[in-house]
C-alpha cells in the first residue's frame, strides 16, 4: 500500500513540476524580446525610485525569456495617478508592474478623493523592504523616555497634514497620550531635520529607520538627537531596546487601529501587477522577484545604495491588504477620525 502511495506522490509530483515548466516555456516565449515597465509613483531620486530602479536593473535575468525591465515616473497625488493608471488603463498581461507606496493600500478605506482603485484585487508581488517607523527628539531638551514625552509637550514638525509625520503623532497622542504640537509647512524630512538643528522643533516622527540609517544616522551617531521610539507591527532587529508603540497598548481594539495606522509599514516597499494579469504569469513574477532579492548582484547594489532589504513576499502582502479590510467599521471610523480623514 505504501508503495502505491509513493509513486502516487512522486507522479503527482512530475505533473506539478512539468506543468510548471510548460508555464516557464510559455512565459518565456511571451517576455522574449519585450520590455518590462515599472510604473513609479513617486520622482526620481526618491526611495521609492531608487528601490524601483535598483530591483529593475536585475528583475530581467530572472523572468523567463529575459525581457527588458525599463523603470517610468509616473508622478502626482502622492502615488494615486500612478495605481489608478495600473488598474484602469495599463495593460493586464504582466508587461506593465507598479512600485506603489504602502499607504495607498489604505486609501479607499480612508475614502480618499480620486482613488479609482481597488488595492485587494491588484496582484500584490513582493515588499522588498519591511519598514518600520521612528521618531527623533532632539537631546537639548532632556527628555529620555517616553513617559517623559507624555509628560512634557514638545514641538515636532510636518510636511503636511497626511504625511507619516503628522499621522504617527496622532496615533501617538490619541491611544499613547503624548503631548506633541504638530508644525506643519516644512518641504520635506531634510528642512524639519535643520529646524531641529537650530532650536526651532524638538524633533520629528515618521522617519522610517530605513531612511534614517540612509540620510539621517549621523544625527544619532553625533548625540544630537535620539530615537526615542519606533512603530510597526514589528520592531527593527537593530533597534531591540526601542519601545514600539504596538507593545504599549492592551486592549484588542486599540491594536486593531494601531494595526490600521502602521500595518503597511510591513509592506513598505511593494511592488503590484494589474488585477487582470493572467494567475500563472503573476506566480511566475512573483518568483521572479523572490529570486531577485536573494540575488548577490542586486544585494551588492542595494547595500551600494544604502537600501535596506528584508523582503515580504507577495502571496504574505496579498494577505496583508486582505486583512485591512476585514477591520470592524467602528475601528476604521475611530482611526478615520483619528487622522483626521
Amino acid at each position: 500500500m505504501s508503495r502505491h502511495v509513493t509513486r502516487f506522490g512522486v507522479a503527482l509530483a512530475s505533473l506539478a513540476a512539468s506543468g510548471f515548466l510548460a508555464s516557464t516555456a510559455l512565459a518565456a516565449d511571451f517576455y522574449r524580446g519585450k520590455t518590462v515597465t515599472i510604473s513609479i509613483g513617486s520622482g526620481v531620486g526618491g526611495g521609492f525610485d531608487a528601490y524601483s530602479r535598483t530591483v529593475g536593473q536585475f528583475l530581467g535575468r530572472h523572468i523567463p525569456g529575459n525581457p527588458t525591465v525599463v523603470p517610468h515616473n509616473r508622478t502626482g497625488a502622492g502615488g494615486r495617478i500612478s495605481a489608478n493608471w495600473l488598474y484602469t488603463v495599463a495593460p493586464q498581461d504582466g508587461t506593465v508592474l507598479g512600485n506603489t507606496g504602502p499607504w495607498l493600500a489604505m486609501e479607499p478605506m480612508w475614502q480618499t478623493k480620486g482613488v479609482k482603485f481597488d488595492p485587494v484585487k491588484f496582484h500584490w508581488l513582493i515588499s522588498v523592504n519591511r519598514e518600520v517607523s521612528s521618531c527623533l527628539v532632539s537631546n537639548k531638551k532632556g527628555m529620555m523616555t517616553l513617559g517623559d514625552l507624555k509628560k512634557n509637550k514638545i514641538a515636532m514638525g510636518s510636511s503636511g497634514p497626511f504625511t507619516p509625520m503628522t499621522s504617527d503623532v496622532r496615533a501617538l497622542n490619541a491611544i499613547v497620550g503624548t503631548k506633541i504640537k504638530m508644525v506643519h509647512g516644512f518641504k520635506g524630512t531634510r528642512n524639519v531635520m535643520f529646524a531641529v538643528e537650530k532650536g526651532e522643533l524638538d524633533g520629528s516622527c515618521g522617519i522610517w529607520i530605513s531612511s534614517l540609517k540612509a540620510q539621517y544616522i549621523n544625527y544619532v551617531k553625533s548625540g544630537q538627537m535620539k530615537v526615542m521610539i519606533q512603530m510597526g507591527l514589528t520592531s527593527h532587529p537593530e533597534y531591540p531596546n526601542v519601545p514600539n508603540i504596538i507593545d504599549m497598548v492592551k486592549s484588542k481594539e486599540d491594536r486593531q487601529a494601531l494595526a490600521l495606522v502602521f500595518g503597511q509599514l510591513e509592506m513598505g516597499r511593494p511592488f503590484v501587477a494589474p488585477p487582470g494579469t493572467p494567475l500563472a504569469r503573476v506566480a511566475l513574477l512573483r518568483k521572479a522577484f523572490a529570486d531577485t532579492v536573494k540575488d548577490p548582484d542586486f544585494l551588492a547594489a542595494a547595500k551600494k545604495r544604502r537600501l535596506e532589504v528584508r523582503p515580504l513576499s507577495g502571496e504574505k502582502v496579498q494577505a496583508l491588504v486582505t486583512e485591512f479590510y476585514t477591520t470592524p467599521p467602528h475601528i476604521v471610523k475611530r482611526v478615520r477620525t483619528m487622522l483626521g480623514r
